[in-house]
Parts: C-alpha cells; sequence; structure tokens
C-alpha cells in the first residue's frame, strides 16, 4: 500500500509538551490487641491560577494493649512543603498526627 500525500498528518516535532502535576496523599493507621482505635485523614487541594496549594492532617489514635498508631505522607512535585509530627506513646496508649501545607510553583 502506497500514501501519495501526507500533508495532512501533523509534524509531532513542532509542537511543545507539557507535563506537570502534584500528588499528596495520607495513610493514618491504627491497632490495639483489645482496645479502641481511631485513624482521620483529610487532605484538600486547591489551584488559585497557577500555583497548586495543598494542605492535610492525619491522626491515628490507639487505646487498649499492644497499642500501634502510625500516619504516613506521600508527595510529588510540590516545589514548597512543611511537614509538623507530633506522637506518643505509653503503656495502653499510642498516638501520631502529621500536618502538611505544601506549594507548586509555576515553572
Amino acid at each position: 500500500m502506497m500514501i501519495a500525500d501526507l500533508s495532512y498528518l501533523e509534524n509531532i516535532c513542532e509542537n511543545e509538551l507539557i507535563l506537570g502535576g502534584a500528588l499528596l496523599a495520607l495513610t493514618a493507621s491504627a491497632s490495639v490487641g483489645t482496645g479502641s482505635t481511631l485513624a482521620i485523614t483529610d487532605v484538600e487541594i486547591k489551584n488559585k491560577g497557577k500555583v497548586t496549594k495543598a494542605t492535610g492532617i492525619g491522626t491515628a489514635l490507639a487505646l487498649g494493649t499492644n497499642p500501634l498508631a502510625d500516619v504516613d505522607v506521600y508527595y510529588l512535585g510540590f516545589d514548597k512543603v512543611k511537614i509538623k509530627v507530633g506522637s506518643g506513646k505509653g503503656e495502653d496508649y499510642a498516638f501520631e498526627t502529621l500536618k502538611i501545607k505544601a506549594m507548586d510553583l509555576p515553572n
């Protein structure tokens, strides 16, 4: 098969490819042998013009025997990131809190 006229096809080399994006994820987990647990996360991402701002909070609380509490954060593509972590552990309790603020600026 021979195609005689290819002028209608687009030349890919003349296009400019723009890739971008930002990711923010929080996970919270709490476990006990016997007792109560609480695990909460909240993430909010807003675009204001060309700037992406994100905030997140995660809390894990374990009350009972063999308590474990953990909050993890995953982020990608942000230019500025601030993270604050608080935690504590005792014989019958464990807790961890995490707060994050992130900003992706235009390049």
